[in-house]
């Protein structure tokens, strides 16, 4: 009765050790890399801002055009040109997108920042910052006027 016992107890143990082996792990599927948008063309549209020392405004006397002249994969450049009661200031950028194909950061040669992000195939929105006195920020909805 005891090798019975034993073979049993044998058994058991060799059953609940394959019950509870952990299953194979399956790999993750790989991951595709996000299209790269186009975003040559001229993109132009509303903004708002505050500016310190005049504060909350929609900008109605400023026009922008942002202008993608060149692109190179991630990389872009272009113009902005900035129109203000029949003057106009040109100032060149640089630009770069993120690798979720969405997201932007450019450099302004008259100096401030801008994050983006690509919201359709001719909408963006930009988040213009500039430090310093006087400092300012602005949110730009720009359309595609003209493109690729």
């Amino acid at each position: 009765m005891k090798t019975a016992g034993l073979f049993l107890l044998l058994i058991l143990a060799v059953l609940a050790g394959g019950c509870t082996a952990a299953a194979p792990a399956v790999p993750p599927a790989p991951e595709t890399a996000p299209a790269i948008p186009d975003l040559t063309g001229t993109w132009t549209g509303p903004m708002v801002g505050y500016d310190q020392g005049s504060g909350f405004s929609d900008y109605p006397d400023l026009a922008v055009s942002m202008i993608v002249s060149e692109q190179h994969g991630r990389i872009f450049a272009g113009t902005f040109v900035f129109t203000a009661n029949g003057s106009e200031t040109v100032s060149g950028f640089a630009g770069a997108i993120g690798r979720d194909g969405r997201t932007f950061s450019i450099a302004e040669e008259l100096g401030g920042y801008c994050t983006g992000e690509v919201l359709g195939a001719d909408e963006i929105e930009m988040i213009y910052g500039e430090d310093g006195s006087p400092y300012s920020i602005a949110i730009d909805s720009f359309r595609r006027v003209t493109g690729p």
